[in-house]
């Protein structure tokens, strides 16, 4: 069987969560199915990915993504790359003359023509259900495209049952077309330091980025939806005593526009200096923030998984999270929850997060909570959905015909 997949976020030059989520899980696939051919589609050149290559921590033994025999890559492009054409023909066509038996799309969309059968990764419903995520042109684009996957994927999967019920709701998905396969911690961070190298590390991103206090950490993006102007909100209702010894890292406030209306919301409520306000930063130094932190913050108002909760758990750091969306499906009992509507309740729970007895509870829990959450499972249920999907292939190719044809007057997804 040849397998390929949609591997851009693999090789983008700052890979985020999808990316990295993307790289752990195909490290180990070809490995389970090593009479099956893999090719993985992009657009940049590989030598600049940092993905790629093995995982940098010393003590994993994981092999690189393209270190299997039954693994390559293969660069396609398209001139002016313009209205989507890479992702609407480019990749499709790519597909169908490398005689692909199965292509994993795994980013909410798929193409409006695609010959080859596919399975659909759908994050989330997140453009669709927080209001001001996005503009209203990007949103119905968003629809439309997940529409269209919904209708001729040979099947979908979802990191959380969360997401799956969101689109049972919205679109009328049969939950039997879904498999839910959660993600697990990053393999660099879950990676376990020596206490004397754990220690280093911190002190190094310590004086690095000016931290002379203790922190909590926040990723935080351009999204509105990751709230961070509530967790401004809520340290500037927080007890003087406890913000004067506390700061609080954003990690992710890009681009710099971002960065300065959430310095500006902090300026005016007179809590600036509880703040470190970071862009993008390098991945080598993300475990030491995190581990070194005196808990996360992730009271986002939707998530599609929550990746940094299980990160901070292998970590032994406590997280105050979201009391909706699939945030207590990932955490279960081993963090605190808030209202992420209600600045109040966040900055309860950051009072909850710093006492020294609940966080040593939740670091305890945290740490075998964790212990569900593996990549060998994630890549064992990968291979079996894709198993699913081919031996469906025949019945997935006529139906997406006669969908394409007009002859279908109902979709299947609305079966």
């Amino acid at each position: 069987m040849r397998i390929a997949l949609d591997a851009r976020a693999i090789f983008s030059p700052k890979p985020r969560g999808t990316g990295r989520n993307l790289a752990d899980a195909h490290r180990l696939i070809p490995a389970l199915r090593p009479d099956w051919e893999f090719i993985l589609y992009h657009q940049r050149d590989a030598r600049h990915c940092p993905l790629l290559s093995p995982p940098s921590n010393a003590l994993h033994a994981q092999a690189g993504l393209c270190s299997h025999p039954n693994v390559r890559t293969r660069r396609i492009d398209i001139p002016g790359d313009r209205f989507g054409l890479w992702f609407q023909a480019r990749l499709p066509l790519a597909a169908w003359r490398d005689r692909i038996d199965l292509l994993h799309l795994p980013a909410n969309a798929a193409p409006a023509w695609c010959p080859v059968p596919y399975v659909v990764t759908v994050h989330d419903l997140i453009p669709l259900r927080v209001a001001g995520q996005t503009t209203r042109w990007a949103r119905q684009a968003f629809r439309r495209g997940l529409e269209r996957a919904l209708c001729n994927a040979a099947h979908i999967i979802t990191p959380s049952n969360a997401t799956r019920d969101e689109l049972h709701e919205e679109f009328g998905l049969s939950r039997a077309r879904v498999t839910v396969i959660p993600w697990a911690p990053d393999q660099d961070i879950a990676a376990r330091l020596g206490d004397d190298e754990r220690q280093e590390a911190i002190r190094r991103v310590r004086a690095r980025y000016q931290l002379d206090k203790a922190w909590l950490l926040n990723f935080s993006g351009s999204s509105r939806r990751k709230n961070a102007t509530g967790i401004v909100e809520a340290v500037a209702r927080s007890a003087p005593n406890l913000r004067g010894g506390l700061l609080v890292v954003f990690v992710g406030c890009e681009p710099p526009a971002v960065r300065a209306k959430l310095e500006a919301l902090a300026e005016r409520l007179g809590v600036r200096s509880c703040f470190r306000f970071q862009g993008f930063m390098p991945h080598e130094d993300l475990a030491a923030l995190l581990s070194g932190a005196r808990g996360l913050l992730m009271p986002s108002l939707a998530e599609g998984f929550g990746l940094p909760i299980l990160d901070a758990f292998a970590s032994a750091v406590p997280v105050l999270t979201s009391n909706l969306s699939s945030m207590p499906e990932v955490a279960g009992d081993a963090a605190v929850y808030c209202d992420p509507h209600d600045p109040a309740s966040i900055a309860d729970g950051i009072m909850q997060l710093l006492d020294d007895a609940v966080a040593k509870r939740l670091v305890g829990r945290g740490i075998a909570r964790v212990r569900a959450f593996t990549w060998e499972r994630t890549a064992a249920a990968i291979c079996d959905a894709y198993e699913h999907c081919l031996a469906l292939q025949p019945t997935v190719a006529r139906a997406s015909r006669l969908w394409n044809s007009g002859k279908m007057p109902e979709p299947p997804c609305a079966r």
